[in-house]
């Protein structure tokens, strides 16, 4: 599933078998997601947690309450590559370009 980052709001979810419509449908969008990731320190430390913000850029297959997926390649209808963010961690999405299919 491929999703589109620019609806517009409540009008999008409306049935539009236009051409434009079918053609917009088969669009993929490479975007940038920042998001908060977890990791760790492997030496005696003081709690003192930090926030970075790591951001990863590929195909986005899909975005729900709790994961978004990127892909890093795609291909005969098989995504490659998967990769799940927790939805949760996503600071932020930035579309680079959408292309076709």
């Amino acid at each position: 599933m491929v999703i589109d980052t620019n609806s517009s709001g409540p009008d999008d979810t409306r049935l539009d078998t236009s051409r434009a419509s079918r053609e917009k449908e088969k669009r993929i969008a490479i975007v940038e997601v920042s998001w908060i990731d977890a990791y760790t320190e492997s030496s005696w430390n003081e709690y003192d947690p930090e926030t970075v913000v790591t951001r990863t850029v590929g195909l986005l297959v899909g975005k729900t309450k709790s994961w978004t997926t990127l892909a890093m390649t795609k291909e005969k209808g098989y995504w490659g590559n998967l990769w799940h963010i927790p939805t949760k961690n996503v600071t932020g999405m930035r579309v680079i370009e959408y292309f076709s299919e």
